[in-house]
């Protein structure tokens, strides 16, 4: 990190992040001066509505009324209360928080997967070892990512095909900020590879494998929305020098406050990429 050591960051994250609940509202639509040379668009009146949608589940999982509470009650969670939660998860070695929950207005199914809080947490996304991804021939993953989702995933996995057994007219979704945008990920691709349609939208994610991956991810056949955020200091975590590469539709907001949006693939110049100045923690905690 160039300003701060990632233990420093997990104790200002864990304290602050509640307080500061990632919301969308205040984003407009529009582009930059980069639209037409890169193939850059506007993000739609619809596709904000959506990114605040699933922001703000992202953002109420961190609460601990909602997870390991059970309750909607938070700052935002006037937002979700008309949605059912299914089953709440917690596990024992890595801290892997997520909830199933169903929002029988929309007729979606939806796993949030929360970000980190707990030195357990903060173990894992230190541990950036590439270790083979089992879903495609030369795809590497970050090992901690990996793993923290890897102890939930069964689990997980049987609750979401239960409700799409008892109400298969539904959608199914993955969503979660930092952490949670990586391990939400890497559950929309598991449910895909089990033969289910997924929509996955990810907040605020490291990268989180190598480039083979970001193809793979980005190609898998299931809308993959990314959101970032300025210049978000954990968007730019691990490194591209250290072999990680984005996938997925990028949505940026910029500095005046603007979405525009990137073409599915890996990641270009001409979104996040393409940002001047230093990176800060204040970009990944204030949507």
């Amino acid at each position: 990190m160039k300003l701060f050591s990632i233990l420093a960051i997990a104790s200002y994250l864990s304290f602050t992040f509640v307080n500061a609940m990632p919301v969308v509202d205040k984003r407009q639509l529009g582009g930059n001066n980069l639209t037409a040379t890169a193939s850059n668009r506007p993000a739609t009146s619809q596709e904000v509505e959506n990114l605040k949608y699933y922001m703000t589940l992202a953002g109420n999982a961190y609460c601990q009324t909602v997870i390991p509470g059970g309750k909607w009650e938070c700052g935002n969670c006037d937002r979700t209360a008309n949605m059912e939660i299914v089953k709440l998860f917690t596990t024992s070695k890595w801290d892997t928080n997520a909830m199933v929950v169903r929002d029988d207005e929309t007729k979606r199914i939806i796993s949030v997967f929360r970000g980190s809080v707990s030195s357990k947490n903060f173990q894992a996304d230190m541990d950036s070892v590439l270790i083979s991804y089992p879903g495609a021939k030369g795809t590497r993953v970050h090992r901690g990512f990996w793993n923290s989702y890897d102890e939930v995933a069964k689990d997980i996995v049987a609750v979401v095909k239960q409700q799409l057994e008892e109400y298969p007219d539904y959608s199914l979704y993955s969503t979660g900020h930092s952490l949670g945008g990586c391990t939400s990920t890497l559950h929309a691709l598991d449910l895909h590879q089990q033969g289910f349609n997924v929509t996955l939208y990810s907040n605020a994610s490291p990268r989180i494998g190598n480039k083979a991956f970001a193809e793979y991810a980005s190609k898998a056949g299931f809308p993959y929305y990314r959101l970032t955020n300025k210049r978000d200091i954990f968007v730019n975590y691990p490194y591209k020098l250290q072999g990680f590469v984005h996938g997925g539709e990028e949505y940026w907001i910029q500095a005046n406050d603007q979405i525009v949006v990137c073409p599915n693939g890996v990641e270009t110049d001409y979104c996040y990429n393409s940002g001047r100045g230093l990176t800060n923690v204040d970009d990944h905690l204030q949507f």
